[in-house]
């Protein structure tokens, strides 16, 4: 792993990791700040790694907003559960897939993914602020189940913008 500058660099780093944090906590898209600021700061760093780095800090993220919002929605667990099992392993599949790519390939295909990711959030400010199930019961399952393997290799492979998607 690359050696940090730990003077100006890793303040500047840190700066953005807050911001990012602050800018999810409110809006959801923190990856869009964080993912950028890990490949300026580090860039000797594989790409597999930063985005890495950038899941784990998503998961606590995501860890913490599930136990506060189970506090005060009643959470479709027969529907959630097998949904979150196969973006699990469709996550992996998808950071696998990251480990493969030539990473001369992928930094430009990065860059897209993180234009049109911000595109995306900054124009559907609002979307999933209303929840109007559109499935029938015995459907509602198998749909989730789709909509977690693809958000979930999704996740895996890049990341960004994963919150303001799923809140469908």
């Amino acid at each position: 792993m690359p050696e940090l500058d730990l003077s100006w660099g890793f303040a500047a780093l840190l700066a953005l990791a807050f911001f990012a944090g602050l800018v999810d906590s409110v809006i959801g898209g923190g990856g869009l700040i964080q993912v950028p600021a890990l490949l300026v700061f580090l860039p000797g760093a594989p790409v597999a790694t930063i985005f890495g780095t950038n899941k784990i800090i998503s998961l606590a993220g995501t860890s913490v907003a599930l136990a506060r919002i189970s506090k005060s929605v009643a959470i479709p667990w027969r529907t959630v559960l097998p949904a979150a099992l196969l973006a699990a392993v469709f996550a992996f599949i998808g950071a696998r897939a990251v480990t493969l790519i030539d990473p001369a390939l992928l930094k430009p295909v990065i860059l897209l993914l993180l234009i049109a990711v911000a595109l995306y959030t900054f124009m559907r400010k609002n979307f999933g602020a209303l929840h109007q199930p559109k499935f029938a019961q015995h459907h509602e399952r198998l749909v989730a189940m789709l909509v977690g393997a693809g958000l979930g290799f999704y996740e895996g492979f890049f990341g960004p913008g994963t919150g303001r998607v799923s809140v469908w």
